[in-house]
Parts: structure tokens; C-alpha cells; sequence
């Protein structure tokens, strides 16, 4: 989801303009509800917990999600 590609948060004011860029084949984009270390560790936990309780019948669940964009730089969350 993340690698190689563009990260946009939906409100940037240029997200239909970096969208056209992912239509026409030079770039893929990725629309997320928002940008940041703790956003992107809210985000990966929700899509991740969401996934794990499906396939396991929700007998498994994610406890918690550490994002590290580089080692001063890193968000946890937990629910």
C-alpha cells in the first residue's frame, strides 16, 4: 500500500490533480483519510485489525500498531 506510491490525504488541496496523475498510468496514488506518523499508525491498525478478525473468525484481533517513518520519527496505536 505504501511502497512506491504517492500518499495523499482526501482534504489536500491537490488531490484531484495528483489523481489524474494515478488515471493516466505514472504514478500510483493512494487517497488515505489523513497524513502523518499517527494517522498512518490509526489507519494500518483499522485496515489490519479489520482483516485479521475476518479471517480468523474473530477469534484473533490487533492489539497494537507501531509506525516508524525513520527512528525519530514514530507513532503507536493501540485500541
Amino acid at each position: 500500500m505504501f511502497d512506491h506510491t504517492i500518499i495523499v490525504a482526501e482534504d489536500d488541496p491537490y488531490v484531484n490533480t495528483l489523481q489524474q496523475l494515478d488515471n493516466a498510468g505514472i504514478a500510483q496514488v493512494r487517497i488515505v483519510p489523513a497524513t502523518g506518523a499517527e494517522k498512518f499508525a490509526e489507519f494500518i491498525f483499522k485496515k489490519l485489525n479489520t482483516f485479521v478478525r475476518t479471517e480468523t473468525n474473530e477469534r484473533v484481533h490487533v492489539k497494537r500498531v507501531e509506525f516508524m517513518e525513520h527512528n525519530k520519527n514514530t507513532a503507536i496505536y493501540e485500541h
